[in-house]
């Protein structure tokens, strides 16, 4: 990494630390807690049989999301799933990424890094960078929380370690939206678009996934949603999918590699 890349990685760190601090926190907090409320054994056995006597049709209803829950595991699994987690790696990929060009030409300092012997290349690596690595330290936090609460209260057949995978998926998804974040920032002059636009895809991605799960006629347009391909309870039954993996990846690569083409020959 150059000096002038290393130089705006710590612009980034002063920017948002107070934010990561706060996220990580929420997060491991979070997780923490959900251990404590998980179903027992005894709980998630007596859960199983009062659904057993339950009709057909209304265990379709349910579906399996509720049932895969009934367990300890695939409760924890699901909270890895929840809305507030992914609300928590939204906001840094968001903030870091469709912010970290496009505000700084909107608030005019992109002017003073322009003066300085720092290359484009090195203002989106750094970006790059502080992304990857909030998002890593705030998915890492959720896995914390996880592994404390079992060890403060133990569940029989349930290791942290088995949520690892999980932990790394959360990564790998939020890694995409953030080189979708930096592309349009790239291209963007002002965050507060920029930062609306990467905001609203994910909303979309995220409703597209769950209405296309739910509602038969669409179902085949839930490749186009990234969420498609972070599953936390089939991870934690069949392992990393490697294909799904793959597509996160390939997505943040593309992405990034993109960023960097639009922001070395746009106009500042």
């Amino acid at each position: 990494m150059s000096a002038g890349a290393g130089t705006l990685l710590g612009h980034h760190w002063r920017r948002h630390r107070t934010a990561l601090v706060m996220l990580c926190l929420g997060m491991a907090l979070f997780q923490g807690i959900i251990t404590r409320v998980a179903p027992s054994p005894e709980q998630a056995s007596f859960l199983r049989n009062l659904l057993q006597m339950a009709p057909g049709p209304v265990l379709q209803a349910l579906g399996e999301q509720i049932t895969a829950n009934l367990s300890a595991r695939g409760f924890l699994a699901f909270f890895y799933v929840h809305p507030f987690p992914l609300l928590m790696l939204a906001v840094w990929s968001i903030r870091v990424s469709a912010g970290a060009l496009a505000r700084e030409i909107g608030q005019g300092t992109m002017d003073l890094i322009a003066s300085r012997p720092v290359t484009r290349a090195s203002q989106v690596t750094a970006a790059l960078i502080a992304l990857l690595a909030g998002l890593a330290l705030i998915a890492a936090a959720a896995w914390a929380g996880t592994a404390i609460g079992l060890f403060s209260r133990p569940i029989p057949e349930v290791r942290a370690t088995d949520y690892l995978p999980a932990a790394f998926q959360l990564w790998l998804l939020f890694a995409a939206f953030g080189g979708v974040g930096l592309l349009i920032s790239a291209s963007h002059k002002e965050g507060g678009p920029a930062i609306a636009l990467l905001a609203g895809l994910m909303a979309v991605s995220f409703a597209l996934d769950y209405l296309a799960r739910v509602w038969q006629p669409i179902h085949g347009l839930r490749p186009l949603s990234l969420f498609r391909y972070y599953d936390p309870q089939a991870i934690l039954r069949q392992g990393l999918a490697g294909a799904d993996a793959l597509v996160l990846v390939g997505v943040a690569v593309v992405t990034a590699i993109a960023a960097y083409a639009v922001f070395a020959w746009r106009d500042l």
